[in-house]
């Protein structure tokens, strides 16, 4: 499946790929570029599509940030890795999940599929190559407090509750912060709403402590959220917080 040819700048810099139902990003600074997520494996088009609208080139990105490791976010990351030459970047608490091509909730989406917008999100799965996964097998670590020197200079948020890795990453100029599965704007299990909302537990790895990480979040204030499934969203992340 192709993606959706949305080159859409959302901040300053920040543009937003992927398809109708997932999201992943390009952080711009310098004429240099940072790939945030990756999708599907069929979404390597989607990249050298964007990559052409935008006057770049492989050469151009420095590096690959992944907020976690399931399947629909790190599905071209070993091709860019190795398309490229250059470091992702994933917390060591994704590591071994990475290097098995995702795991994903198998048994959450198998008793889900009588919804239809969860059956149409595994439709775009299977027809994406959301299955067979390449391993990403060399990561750097990405740990809170050690923020990569990369495009965009993201600060790292450790997130941990929708996988033991899952991070946010924050850029302070910009005031945008780029979420992964931390939150969705979008209820996922009948693709409704447009406000910040946890996944539903069947798919977080620990549900609870999903909801306790969001504390982490609510000091930032207003900014620009992007998350890995729903549309962008503005407003306080305190407000949404406490309400969500």
């Amino acid at each position: 499946m192709a993606t959706t040819e949305r080159t859409v700048e959302i901040a300053e810099g920040v543009y937003r790929c992927g398809s109708q139902r997932l999201n992943w990003y390009l952080i711009e600074e310098n004429d240099e570029l940072t790939v945030v997520d990756t999708g599907f494996p069929t979404h390597w088009e989607g990249l050298i599509g964007q990559l052409d609208t935008l006057g770049y080139d492989l050469a151009d990105i420095e590096a690959c940030l992944l907020t976690h490791a399931h399947p629909d976010h790190i599905g071209f990351a070993a091709q860019l890795r190795e398309r490229a030459d250059l470091p992702v970047w994933l917390h060591p608490g994704d590591r071994e999940r990475a290097q098995a091509g995702g795991q994903p909730p198998l048994g959450g989406f198998v008793k889900n599929l009588w919804r239809p917008a969860v059956l149409r999100y595994l439709i775009e799965v299977l027809q994406s190559d959301g299955t067979s996964i390449p391993p990403v097998r060399m990561t750097e670590p990405l740990e809170e407090g050690s923020d990569p020197d990369v495009p965009g200079q993201p600060q790292v948020i450790h997130l941990p509750g929708h996988t033991d890795g899952e991070v946010a990453f924050y850029l302070p100029d910009r005031e945008v912060l780029l979420c992964g599965d931390a939150l969705a704007t979008v209820d996922f299990e009948t693709w409704r709403g447009n406000s910040p909302q946890l996944l539903p537990p069947w798919l977080n790895v620990d549900d609870d402590r999903a909801r306790e990480s969001l504390a982490r979040l609510e000091s930032l204030g207003e900014v620009v959220l992007l998350p890995g499934h729903g549309d962008p969203w503005t407003g306080d992340l305190a407000d949404a917080i406490r309400g969500e």
